[in-house]
């Protein structure tokens, strides 16, 4: 089968939030998965709340992925019963709350410098894959980019003369520039030197990363070679099972937090600096990103105690 009902009613679908300006490449790509399942099974009926479950409880899956699933089809589902009137559609929270927040992992120097180092361990016959996947962890590290916009950089989106970073097609389309330090700068330029000598001069629209063979590193692969360096720390972060490539981006956010207090800042006066910096909507959106870690625990309990005071008591 080439073809089926849901998958016409997908594709309507899609060129109808696109027409809205909406951006749906997750969910899509969710959506697709599921009209595969149904062609697969040479499923051409309407959508129901039968073949849903099928297609979410097919393989072996978390709780969390399974309500993600959830969360991608209940709008699709709503869609498609404006038309179907044998469609269902999707209601309720089947699965847990897959927005939970996890508890992030918040990196020390010592263990970003040994992911790092651990890359040359990374399979890199030309060694270029070994290097830029250590620079652009230490680019996350230091700025709190999101893992997929280094690899969307461009050579003209880097100013290594003002030290600033253009970053296009971000997840809300709100491009913006990012600044960077000066000791950055020089590891990028000396980077962009460095590739140019491995696979030729680059022109302004190439992309700045690169991985084996000279071919332009995506989100993908580098996601891949995180994983199989980052044992290397022996990290034991709560509520999922390995440190991720986003942890540096609440890294940076909590860092930025932690700095302010102790140069005595008013972090809810400038927030709205940290949220721009970051590429977020609003500043409730940083917020997710903002944990209590204990140095910055430390540090509101001091300021608590100097403001009001504190007394020891005997137990």
């Amino acid at each position: 089968m080439t073809g089926n009902r849901i998958l016409l009613q997908l594709n309507n679908y899609i060129e109808y939030k696109n027409s809205l300006g909406f951006k749906i490449k997750h969910e899509e790509s969710v959506l697709r998965n599921f009209v595969r399942f149904t062609l697969s099974n040479n499923y051409n009926g309407p959508l129901t709340r039968e073949i849903v479950l099928d297609w979410i409880a097919s393989g072996n899956q978390s709780d969390k992925t399974m309500g993600r699933k959830i969360e991608a089809i209940r709008p699709f589902s709503k869609y498609v019963t404006v038309f179907d009137d044998e469609a269902d559609a999707i209601y309720g929270q089947i699965y847990k709350n897959v927005r939970d927040r996890p508890v992030p992992y918040i990196y020390s120097e010592d263990e970003v410098v040994q992911l790092m180092d651990n890359c040359r361990n990374l399979y890199s016959p030309d060694g270029i894959r070994a290097r830029t996947v250590a620079i652009v962890i230490g680019l996350l590290w230091s700025t709190g980019l999101r893992p997929s916009e280094p690899t969307k950089l461009t050579i003209e989106d880097v100013d290594l003369r003002n030290n600033i970073l253009h970053i296009k097609e971000t997840k809300f389309s709100k491009e913006r520039y990012v600044p960077i330090d000066i000791s950055i700068a020089k590891r990028l330029s000396d980077y962009k030197s460095w590739i140019e000598h491995k696979i030729g001069v680059l022109s302004p629209e190439s992309f700045f990363f690169y991985t084996t063979s000279g071919v332009p590193l995506s989100a993908r692969s580098l996601s891949y070679a995180f994983s199989m360096i980052r044992c290397c720390i022996d990290a034991k972060p709560l509520g999922y099972p390995y440190v991720r490539l986003y942890d540096f981006r609440h890294t940076v956010a909590c860092n930025t937090i932690r700095r302010w207090m102790e140069q005595g800042i008013d972090v809810n006066a400038n927030l709205f600096v940290l949220s721009t910096y970051m590429g977020h909507v609003k500043p409730e959106d940083t917020y997710w990103y903002l944990s209590a870690t204990p140095g910055t625990l430390a540090l509101s309990c001091s300021k608590f105690e100097k403001m009001f005071g504190g007394e020891n008591y005997e137990i």
